[in-house]
Formats: structure tokens, C-alpha cells, sequence
């Protein structure tokens, strides 16, 4: 993964120069959601998006790292959510806001992250701040949704049906708008954002940490439906409509990267 952020390192670090001016820098509970939106993460959402648009050979401008930004600052949003949702005292190695000043704070820290998110959407385009407002609204009816059917049976399409909600639809939302502001084909974009998304949830509730939680409240996922070998074989099928659709990419180091991103899940 290191390997692939180094392709995209400059612009990452515009990212976080752009969170410094947009967020309050006061000490208490603003220090605490700036350590929280800096503290060590993949930022796989930007990644993806800018190994997309440096594929067509994209200079990536202040927009676009307001986009950016924007889209890490709702996935943040989300996981403060999640944190009470789900009761987590540790999130990225450390305590959580729920854990250090409980459930109302943390709450009230997402939403303030999304009102700076959509001030910035709103300085772009209304087609783009209206392509984000409709992700949040997915992502928090796929919460809704998942919370409500928790300690039932599912199957695999209400499965898949969570997953694109809840989590790929942010990676539509930003591939989608990467395209709209660099005039790309935007169905391409939003169908790489799609599939990502999901196959990145399948692998995420793989992992030994997301079990244990899940298990702990009762939610049903893709390997209590399928098991882990048919897991395995819907991941692989997953990966074989990526590589489809990255065949429409120009061949160069960035279309390598992503390519890379997928072999890693």
C-alpha cells in the first residue's frame, strides 16, 4: 500500500493541508477531532480517485483536493457514527470519542464534519454536492437498515444490498465527481467506484478485527451466507468486472496501481 501512496503522496499531503484550514484548531473536543481525522488511515477513498484521474494524465487542482477532503471528512463522519452504533471504545489504534466523552459528543463531532464537507461540495457544483447528499442519505438508510436486522438471518442480495449503500456508494460519489469535474466518462467512473466499494466491504468483513465485532452485535455478513469459500470465489468474481473495466484505462504505472489495490483485497 505504501508503494501505491507514493504515486500520490504530493497530493495526499495537500489533503491534509486543506483539513488544517477548514477545521477549528481549538483545544478540548476540536483537538480531539483533528487527532481523529489525522491519525493514521489509507485515505483509500482519495487514492483511488486521484490513481484514477493521474491515469488520464490529470493535473489534480485545488478542486479536486477540495473534493477530496470533503469525501474523507463524510467517511470520518460515518465512523464517529459507527463508533456508537456499534458501542467501540478503540478506533485506528487508539479510544475512541464515544469511549472518551460518549455517544452525544461523538454524534455531534460527525455531523460538524459533515457541514464542513458539504460547505466545501457547495463551492464546486450543485451536481456534485447533490451526487454526495445522496450518498449520505444511502449510507446512513444502509446503517438503518443493518441495525435493524441485527441478530436475523440474511441473504446475499440484502447483503450486497447493505454494502453498496453503506460503503460503496462514497466511492461512487467521489469517482463520479472526479469525472464530472475533469469532463471523464462518468459511467465508467461511478461503475469503478461501485465495484470497488464493494468488493472492499466483502474484504473488510473478512478481517479478524470486523468479525469479532460483528459476532459481538449480532451482524450477518457475507461469510456467515456463503462461508469462506464461496467468499473467496464472489471476491474473485468481483475482481474479474474490475479488471474489465480497467481494460478501458491507458496502460501506464497508475492503472498498474489500481490493479494492485484490487490484487490486495
Amino acid at each position: 500500500m505504501e508503494k501505491i501512496r507514493a504515486l500520490v503522496s504530493k497530493e495526499l499531503e495537500s489533503i491534509n493541508r486543506k483539513f488544517s484550514s477548514v477545521l477549528d484548531n481549538n483545544n478540548g473536543v476540536y483537538g480531539e477531532i483533528n487527532d481523529f481525522v489525522f491519525r493514521k488511515s489509507k485515505r483509500i477513498r482519495s487514492v483511488l480517485a486521484l490513481l484514477y484521474l493521474k491515469n488520464y494524465g490529470k493535473f489534480i487542482n485545488e478542486d479536486a483536493i477540495s473534493l477530496f477532503m470533503a469525501s474523507e471528512l463524510i467517511h470520518n463522519a460515518s465512523l464517529l457514527h459507527d463508533d456508537v452504533i456499534d458501542d467501540s471504545d478503540i478506533r485506528r489504534e487508539s479510544p475512541t470519542l464515544y469511549s472518551k466523552f460518549g455517544s452525544k459528543i461523538s454524534i455531534l463531532a460527525g455531523d460538524y464534519l459533515v457541514s464542513i464537507a458539504i460547505k466545501e461540495l457547495i463551492k464546486l457544483d450543485n451536481e456534485i454536492l447533490n451526487i454526495f447528499l445522496n450518498a449520505v442519505s444511502k449510507m446512513s438508510k444502509a446503517e438503518i437498515h443493518q441495525f435493524s436486522r441485527r441478530g436475523e438471518n440474511t441473504n446475499l442480495e440484502e447483503y450486497l444490498e447493505i454494502a453498496e449503500g453503506k460503503t460503496a456508494s462514497l466511492f461512487e460519489a467521489i469517482l463520479e465527481s472526479s469525472a464530472i469535474l475533469y469532463d471523464l466518462p462518468r459511467t465508467t467512473a461511478k461503475q469503478l467506484g461501485k465495484i470497488f466499494g464493494i468488493l472492499f466491504q466483502i474484504n473488510n468483513d473478512l478481517q479478524d478485527s470486523s468479525i469479532q465485532n460483528d459476532n459481538i452485535n449480532g451482524v450477518m455478513t457475507v461469510r456467515n451466507i456463503l462461508g469462506i469459500e464461496k467468499t473467496q470465489i464472489l471476491k474473485d468474481n468481483y475482481k474479474e468486472e474490475m479488471r474489465k473495466i480497467l481494460a478501458e484505462f491507458k496502460e501506464n504505472r497508475y492503472r498498474t496501481a489500481i490493479e494492485d489495490l484490487i490484487n490486495g483485497l
